[in-house]
C-alpha cells in the first residue's frame, strides 16, 4: 500500500469537507449532512501529505446482479484533490490503489464522470464504457388522472428489485436507498408509488428549473406520457427529463464508465444527484 493512501477516520472529515468544497458545488451544509449520514457504511480512501488528507476518494457496496449471478461491486464517488495538490498523481495513486484491490478480489466498479477529460483519466485505468441509459424528454398534453403516495425506502428498493429482476442492474442496500431516498428530498424531490392500471409502480424525481427530473422509475415511455401533466403538478414542473433504463427511445446516455465487469451491460442508476 502507498504509505500516504490510508482510510479515512472521523477527525479527517473538516479536511474532506475543505476537499469537496474545493471540487465541487455543494454547499457545507450538504456536505456535513452527507458525512453525517453516511461516513459509517462507506470507505473513504485518502492521500494525505504530513497526515493530512489532501485527495479522496469514496467507496460505496453494491452488487451487480442478474437474478443468480452476482458479481461484488463498489461506486467509486466524490473524488477530488485540493487545488495545491494537484496534477501530482495523487488521484492516479488513489485509483490505482483501488484497481489493485478490484484485482486482487475480483469486484467490479463504476464511476459517473463529471466530464469528458475526467473520463479520459478514467479510461487509462482501464474504466470501460459498457452501461448506458437513455434520457426521454416529454412536453406534457392532455393527461390521465394520477393516483399517487409516498414510499419508504424500504418500501422503494423492494419493489426496485422487483422491477429489475429480469436484467443485469446494480443493487443497492437498504441504506444506500435511504440517503437516495433523503438526498431527493433535501433537493425538494419526492420519491412517489403510482397506481396506474390498478399495479403500483415506482418513481423518484425532484424539480429543477421547471423540469421534472426522474432519476428512475419503473413506468414505461408510454406510461410517463399518459401520466406527463398529472407528475408536472405533482411536482410544480412544466416539462419532464426522465432517465429510463435501456430502451428504444430517448437519447443514449454513458452515464457511468466500469472496471472489472463479469457480466453483460447492466443498468446502473441511483448513483446520487
Amino acid at each position: 500500500m502507498n504509505e500516504k493512501i490510508r482510510l479515512a477516520e472521523k477527525n479527517d472529515i473538516p479536511a474532506l469537507c475543505e476537499i469537496w468544497e474545493k471540487c465541487f458545488s455543494d454547499s457545507r451544509e450538504y456536505i456535513e449532512l452527507f458525512y453525517k449520514n453516511n461516513f459509517e457504511r462507506i470507505k473513504i480512501f485518502a492521500y494525505c501529505e504530513d497526515g493530512k488528507p489532501v485527495s479522496m476518494l469514496h467507496l460505496i457496496d453494491a452488487d451487480l446482479i442478474k437474478k443468480e449471478k452476482r458479481q461484488a461491486a463498489k461506486f467509486i464517488y466524490a473524488t477530488g484533490t485540493l487545488p495545491n495538490y494537484r496534477k501530482n498523481g495523487c488521484m492516479s495513486a488513489l485509483i490505482k490503489f483501488v484497481t489493485d484491490l478490484a484485482d486482487k478480489d475480483s469486484f467490479a466498479l463504476f464511476l459517473k464522470p463529471s466530464s469528458p477529460a475526467a473520463s479520459k483519466f478514467y479510461k487509462s485505468f482501464g474504466f470501460e464504457e459498457k452501461s448506458a441509459l437513455n434520457i426521454v424528454s416529454i412536453n406534457p398534453a392532455d393527461s390521465k388522472p394520477l393516483t399517487a403516495f409516498d414510499l419508504s425506502f424500504i418500501e422503494y428498493n423492494r419493489m426496485r428489485e422487483t422491477a429489475f429482476n429480469e436484467i443485469s442492474h446494480i443493487k443497492w442496500d437498504d441504506a444506500h436507498i435511504k440517503w437516495c431516498v433523503e438526498e431527493n428530498e433535501y433537493f425538494s424531490g419526492k420519491t412517489l408509488g403510482i397506481n396506474y392500471d390498478n399495479k403500483e409502480y415506482f418513481l423518484m424525481g425532484y424539480p429543477e428549473n421547471n423540469e421534472l427530473v426522474i432519476n428512475e422509475t419503473d413506468l414505461s415511455v408510454n406510461q410517463l406520457n399518459e401520466i406527463s401533466a398529472s407528475l408536472c403538478d405533482v411536482f410544480g414542473t412544466k416539462t419532464v427529463k426522465a432517465y429510463m433504463p435501456v430502451c428504444d427511445e430517448g437519447d443514449n446516455y454513458v452515464s457511468v464508465l466500469l472496471y472489472n465487469l463479469q457480466t453483460d451491460r447492466p443498468y446502473i442508476n441511483m448513483i446520487m444527484i
